[in-house]
């Protein structure tokens, strides 16, 4: 469906509305006769037929990237949301249907063409931009357009961070249902000069090889058979398909250069049979740890933040981008140690999601005492060794889920680390949650729990906008929200928000 979007023409000619049209959406009419069609068997015909064309004009952006258009329909339709509605975003007018576009920028006419129609909203190709944004730049990668990498290669940076800024505003206010004056405006998106070639893991994909037919071994194995590997990278924007990628603009030089080189080793293992699982697809890892890059992920890898330093498993979570992160750790930093509004210093630091121990080492000197939490038992184990790494002794680490933070339980026998006895008034418990947010049993027991301030660190600002409208019904008031531009060139916003107890 991305033919048009590869390739398109930034036409300076105009297209006038049809009459009875609004001047933002017109039917495009066709100048000479188009061949015949093959409509998809499982296409839905309801609003607009397979192919039909439009001129739109982008109204803004959704979370994942597709530009906004709204189409006045002639009779209202029924708005209930159906199961395969991809976002909350649809117009809730019975009298306008919500259309996705990738590689548009709000503010933009263009034309396009639809392919798919749900139950409240539908897709189309961007066939034409009509009248382009002055942040309209040109891809650095040829495959911008079509790989799901990236999504806005096509925007200026500056104009990638204001929508990201805008997008975490609307969020909060939208399903935080917060008022604006209720909480402090959000900041500006915060990054650094470094837009491409900054981040230090890639996962790129092959599907199942293709084995000649009929080819496997006696025990039924396909081990030692020779096969073919299709694409390696990642899929199109709007489908499973991959998109074979054979260098990643936003990836480090060192993961291009060994990328090229594991391409090629995939490729001839599968012709000599020698993959280790040839019935399937396969991710590989590339992680740039500074002193080469690994690709298995069982072997332990070193970063230094901030002259601290970490060690990991090179498959295991931990940030992808090493020039941003230092910043992201002052900011943790000094939103938990700020005086309480009564003037006391914060005294104690509970950090859950902890990972590797991140916050939590690097908030150990500014605290009495430290405590993290993580469900991955393997985590926990790096998060000890990193702290006995940084001869840091005021921490401990547990492996449970992050609701047993708040037992009254002693942890490895030293009575200081107690969290059932952490002063309150002087307590802040960091979370850095997967991208499903907090629990709600989380959330009720932290609640029950009542530290003095709430610092949260999220990797998707709609779960942390939700999180916040429970934080603020149990007292709390939003001091600050902070957003990153942790990944240039794509959609994805990392989010900085605090919370403070009123009095």
């Amino acid at each position: 469906h991305f033919f048009a979007t590869s390739g398109f023409n930034q036409s300076p000619e105009k297209f006038e509305p049809e009459e009875g049209k609004t001047e933002s959406t017109s039917v495009v009419e066709e100048e000479s006769e188009q061949p015949p069609v093959n409509v998809p068997a499982k296409f839905k015909p309801y609003p607009f037929q397979y192919h039909q064309e439009f001129l739109v004009t982008i109204d803004s952006l959704t979370n994942l990237g597709f530009g906004i258009a709204r189409i006045e329909l002639d009779e209202p339709h029924d708005n209930q949301a159906g199961d395969d509605c991809e976002s909350d975003q649809t117009n809730n007018d019975p009298m306008k249907w919500v259309i996705f576009v990738p590689n548009v920028i709000p503010g933009e006419k263009v034309r396009i063409r639809i392919y798919r129609n749900y139950a409240t909203y539908s897709d189309a190709d961007l066939l034409e931009i009509v009248e382009a944004s002055p942040d309209r730049i040109e891809p650095k990668c040829d495959l911008a357009n079509i790989c799901g990498g990236c999504q806005y290669q096509h925007i200026t940076v500056d104009r990638q961070r204001q929508m990201k800024t805008i997008q975490v505003q609307e969020l909060f206010e939208r399903l935080g249902g917060l008022k604006t004056d209720e909480f402090p405006s959000v900041l500006p998106t915060l990054g650094t000069d470094e837009v491409f070639g900054y981040r230090s893991k890639i996962t790129p994909h092959y599907d199942a090889p293709l084995k000649k037919k009929g080819r496997k071994n006696k025990d039924g194995s396909y081990n030692g058979i020779s096969c073919e590997i299709g694409p390696i990278g990642f899929k199109e924007k709007a489908s499973r398909r991959l998109v074979d990628v054979p260098y990643c603009h936003i990836a480090t030089p060192d993961i291009n250069d060994a990328l090229a080189r594991i391409r090629d080793e995939t490729r001839k293992a599968a012709r000599e049979g020698k993959l280790k699982k040839p019935t399937k697809g396969a991710t590989l890892l590339l992680r740039d740890a500074g002193d080469g890059v690994e690709t298995d992920h069982n072997v332990y890898v070193k970063t230094t933040v901030k002259d601290l330093v970490f060690r990991f498993k090179a498959g295991n979570f931990f940030q992808n981008n090493p020039f941003l992160l230092p910043k992201m750790v002052d900011l943790v930093v000094d939103a938990a140690t700020v005086p309480s509004p009564s003037g006391k210093a914060m005294t104690h630091l509970i950090d859950c999601y902890c990972g590797s121990g991140l916050f939590a080492i690097g908030s150990s000197s500014s605290f009495e005492a430290c405590v993290g939490i993580e469900v991955n038992e393997m985590a926990v184990e790096e998060a000890r060794e990193n702290a006995a790494l940084n001869g840091i002794g005021n921490c401990a680490f547990v492996s449970a889920s992050a609701e047993a933070i708040f037992d009254p339980v002693t942890l490895e026998g030293r009575s200081d680390l107690i969290v059932g006895d952490f002063p309150r008034e002087t307590t802040v418990v960091v979370v850095d949650p997967p991208r499903k947010g907090c629990s709600v049993e989380f959330l009720e027991q932290l609640n029950e729990y009542k530290p003095q301030r709430v610092v949260y660190m999220s990797c998707d600002p709609a779960t942390q906008a939700r999180d916040a409208k429970y934080l603020v019904s149990y007292g709390y008031e939003i001091a600050s929200v902070q957003p990153f531009d942790l990944f240039p060139q794509t959609r994805h916003i990392e989010c900085l928000a605090t919370f403070e107890l009123k009095d």
